[in-house]
C-alpha cells in the first residue's frame, strides 16, 4: 500500500488508498491501452472522411473556433433547449466533463507533483484546494447522475417518437450500454468515495479545528459513509477494491470503445461544428462546368464529400431535426434524422444495397419542403437539406426522374420563363394602369423592383405587387421593372435541375447588368433570397432587400405615413427563406405595430426561429401532397390556436398555401390572410 505524504497540518488526496502497486501498474497499462484503442478508432474515422470528395476547409479560423466554442463546447443549442432532453444533456456533458477533469487533475497530483516536489512541501490537492476539488465533483457527480437518470427515463420510460423515429429500434442495445456504462462509473466512483472516508477516517480527524469544514466537502460521500459506522475495517477495505476494479474496468473499456459506438460523438460532434458551413444558410452547392458532368447528385458512397461523411458520424439520433421537420409532423415519409441514419450505416456497411430505392425511398426526398428547420434544429451543425438535395439532382437530372408533375412545371419554367405555363408576353399584364415604367440602361433607379412569377401571374399574388407598386409611388421612390425578367428557376434547383436553374441564372444575371439601380428589392423570399446569397456563386452579387424590410424603412424615416387603426387581432407567419434563411424578423413585426396592431399582435406556438413552413417550398408549391395531413392546415391550426382574425406573411408562396389552409378547414370567413404590403397600402 501507499504511503500519502502531505506537508504537516494539512490534508491532502489519498490517492490510490487500500489500493496495491501492482494493481496501480495495471491500471496504467491498461490507461494507455484505452488511449491507443480510441486514438486508432478516431484515425480510421479520419480516413474514412478522407475518402470523401473536396478538402479540408479550415479558414477563417477565428470563425470555426467561435462556432466551435458556442455550439460545440458551451452545446449553445442544446443549452437553449427547454425540454427535458436538453437538461439531461447539458447534466451529463457538465457533470462527466468535470469528473474528468477532476481525474485529470488528480493524476497530476499524484504522478507528476508529487514525484517531482517534496511531497512534504506542497502538493496540488493540498488543503483548501482539496477541499474545494471534493466539493465541486461531488455536485458534478450528483449533477451527472440526475443526467442519467433522466436519459434512462426518457429513453426507456417516455420513449419519444424522435428518438426511434423511423429508424426502428436497432440502437436499443448501444444507447442502453452507453447510459449503464456512465451511470455505473458515476456511481461506483461514489461508493469508493463513501467506503473510504468509512473505512480511513484520518482526513476528517487529522485537524480537529476543521473537523466541519472537511466533513462538509464531501456534500454527497460522507453523510451516506455515516450508514457504515461500526461496519469492520476489512469488510470496508474489501469492498472498497472490489468497487474500485469494477469501476476502473468499465471506465477503462468505455473510454476505448467511445470511437466504435455512439459516444463517439463527444468528439466528432463537436469536431463537426468547427467545420459547420460558412456560407449563406441554406445555399446549395454549385455545380461547377456543369456542361461536362456526366453524373449529377449522389447515388453511391464515393460521390459523397468528406464533409457529408463527417455529418453521418456527427449525429447524436437526438431526432430535434425530426420534431422540426412539416413533414415528419404531419406523417409523411420523410425524416430528416432517418436519412442521415440511414447514410452512417451505408457508410460503414451496415446497411447494404443501392441507395436509391433500397435504402431511401423517392418519396422521402420529395416529401421535403427545404424548410431548413432541421439544420436549424441541429445542435451538431449538420446539413441535412444538402443531403437531401444532392439525392434529388440525382433523380432528377442523372435518372430523368422527377416527382410529377414537377416535369411539367420545369418545361414550363424553360420554355415560358414562368412555372404556371403562361405565355411570356402576359408577364407585365398586371401592370396595367399603374404606371410602373420598364428600367432604361440610361437611368439610374432607387430600386429595381423584381416582381416574381408569382407576383406577375397569380391573380391573388398580383394584390401583392399592386399594394406595393402604391407604397413605392407614396414614398417617391424611383423605381422600375426589368423587362427581361423571368422565373430564376429557384424551386428547379431545389427539386435537384440545377442544370436548368444555371440556365436561367446566367441569363438573368447578365440581363441586371445592364442597368443601374442602388438595391433591388422583392415581395418573394425565395427570389429575395436566390438574388442576394446564391447569386453571388455567379458572380452576380447585389444588394437586395425584401419588401418587408424596405416598407419598415420607408415608415421609420417617415417617407410615408400610415393611418393608425384598432387593429384586429393579428398573427404573422414566418416564411422560412425570410427567417431561418436570412434571419430576417423583426422588420416585418415592426411593420404590423407601426400600422397600430401592438397589443393586438400575437404570436404562434411556433414562430420566428421555430416557425412552421407553409409546406410551398423546394418545390413543393408544384407538386401534390396525398401523403399524411397537409402541411398548410396544420399551420393554419397554429393561427386558429392564437384566436387571430387576420394572419399576416411576406410570402406570396405562404399567402397562397394559407389560403388553401383556411379554406379546407372553413375558416375562410373568419380568418383574412394578407401580405404586409397590401396592408400598409390600405393604411395609406
Amino acid at each position: 500500500m501507499h504511503e500519502f505524504p502531505c506537508p504537516p497540518g494539512l490534508v491532502c488526496r489519498p490517492t490510490f488508498w487500500n489500493i496495491p502497486f501492482w494493481l496501480e501498474i495495471v491500471v496504467y497499462v491498461g490507461g494507455i491501452l484505452a488511449v491507443i484503442i480510441f486514438a486508432y478508432g478516431m484515425w480510421l474515422r479520419v480516413k474514412h472522411w478522407r475518402t470523401g470528395k473536396g478538402k479540408f476547409e479550415w479558414g477563417p479560423l477565428g470563425l470555426r473556433i467561435k462556432n466551435w466554442l458556442t455550439l460545440g463546447v458551451a452545446t449553445k443549442k442544446v443549452a437553449l433547449d427547454q425540454q427535458p432532453a436538453g437538461v439531461m444533456h447539458l447534466a451529463i456533458m457538465w457533470g462527466m466533463a468535470f469528473l474528468f477533469l477532476g481525474t485529470a487533475i488528480a493524476t497530476i497530483d499524484w504522478d507528476i507533483t508529487k514525484p517531482l516536489i517534496n511531497p512534504n512541501q506542497w502538493r496540488l490537492l493540498q488543503g483548501d484546494a482539496y477541499y474545494l476539488f471534493k466539493v465541486v465533483l461531488d455536485i458534478f457527480g450528483l449533477l451527472a447522475l440526475i443526467g442519467i437518470a433522466i436519459a434512462f427515463v426518457i429513453r426507456y420510460g417516455v420513449k419519444p417518437e424522435r428518438l426511434d423515429g423511423r429508424s426502428g429500434k436497432r440502437y436499443f442495445r448501444e444507447d442502453l450500454w452507453i447510459i449503464g456504462s456512465l451511470g455505473f462509473i458515476v456511481l461506483t466512483g461514489f461508493i469508493i468515495e463513501i467506503l473510504r472516508l468509512a473505512a480511513q477516517p484520518t482526513e476528517t480527524t487529522l485537524l480537529k479545528e476543521r473537523v466541519m469544514y472537511c466533513t462538509t466537502c464531501s456534500v454527497v460521500a460522507w453523510p451516506l459513509a455515516q450508514l457504515f459506522t461500526g461496519v469492520d475495517l476489512n469488510v470496508l477495505k474489501g469492498l472498497h477494491a472490489t468497487t474500485w476494479i469494477a469501476h476502473m474496468t468499465v471506465a477503462l473499456v468505455a473510454a476505448g470503445a467511445v470511437s466504435y459506438t455512439k459516444m463517439m460523438h463527444l468528439a466528432v460532434s463537436s469536431l463537426n461544428t468547427f467545420f459547420k458551413k460558412l456560407e449563406p444558410a441554406g445555399a446549395l452547392t454549385k455545380i461547377a462546368d456543369i456542361e461536362n458532368q456526366e453524373t449529377f447528385g449522389v447515388s453511391k458512397l464515393e460521390e459523397f464529400t468528406w464533409k457529408q461523411l463527417l455529418d453521418f458520424d456527427a449525429c447524436t439520433r437526438c431526432g430535434r431535426c425530426q420534431d422540426a421537420c412539416p413533414a415528419a409532423l404531419t406523417n409523411k415519409a420523410l425524416s430528416p434524422k432517418n436519412i442521415i441514419v440511414k447514410m452512417f450505416e451505408v457508410a460503414h456497411a451496415k446497411t447494404k444495397g443501392a441507395i436509391h430505392g433500397e435504402v431511401i425511398d423517392a418519396q422521402e426526398l420529395w416529401d421535403c419542403t427545404t424548410c431548413m428547420g432541421c439544420v436549424n434544429a441541429c445542435p451538431v451543425a449538420i446539413d441535412q437539406l444538402g443531403t437531401i438535395v444532392e439525392f434529388r439532382r440525382y433523380l432528377t437530372l442523372s435518372e430523368g426522374a422527377p416527382q410529377s408533375p414537377s416535369n411539367k412545371t420545369m418545361d414550363s419554367m424553360e420554355r415560358q420563363g414562368n412555372p404556371y405555363g403562361l405565355p411570356k408576353a402576359d408577364r407585365h399584364k398586371w401592370m396595367q394602369g399603374l404606371d410602373v415604367p420598364f428600367a432604361d440602361a440610361d437611368t439610374e433607379y432607387d430600386v429595381l423592383f423584381w416582381v416574381g412569377c408569382a407576383g406577375a401571374y397569380d391573380v391573388r399574388a398580383q394584390k401583392i405587387s399592386k399594394a406595393f407598386v402604391k407604397i413605392l409611388q407614396a414614398a417617391g421612390l424611383k423605381f422600375a421593372v426589368m423587362q427581361e425578367e423571368r422565373c430564376n428557376c429557384e424551386s428547379a434547383r431545389r427539386l435537384g435541375n440545377e442544370y436548368l436553374y444555371q440556365m436561367a441564372t446566367a441569363e438573368i444575371v447578365e440581363s441586371l447588368k445592364q442597368y443601374k439601380f442602388k438595391r433591388i428589392v422583392t415581395t418573394c423570399p425565395h427570389c429575395f433570397n436566390t438574388i442576394k446569397n446564391e447569386y453571388l456563386q455567379f458572380d452576380g452579387k447585389f444588394e437586395v432587400v425584401h419588401h418587408a424590410q424596405l416598407i419598415n424603412e420607408l415608415i421609420t424615416d417617415k417617407r410615408i405615413t400610415l393611418k393608425r387603426s384598432n387593429a384586429s387581432r393579428v398573427t404573422y407567419h414566418d416564411s422560412c427563406y425570410l427567417g431561418r434563411y436570412n434571419d430576417i424578423y423583426d422588420p416585418q413585426r415592426a411593420v404590423l405595430r407601426a400600422l397600430g396592431a401592438n397589443g393586438n399582435l400575437v404570436e404562434m406556438a411556433r414562430t420566428r426561429a421555430n416557425g412552421l413552413c407553409c409546406g410551398g417550398g423546394g418545390g413543393r408549391m408544384w407538386l401534390e401532397e396525398n401523403t399524411g395531413k397537409r402541411i398548410n392546415n396544420t399551420r393554419v391550426e397554429d393561427v386558429v390556436a392564437v384566436d387571430a382574425q387576420t394572419v399576416a406573411s411576406a410570402c406570396p408562396f405562404c399567402l397562397s398555401m394559407l389560403d388553401d389552409g383556411a379554406k379546407a378547414l372553413g375558416v375562410d370567413e373568419k380568418i383574412a390572410r394578407k401580405d404586409i404590403a397590401e396592408l400598409v397600402a390600405e393604411a395609406l
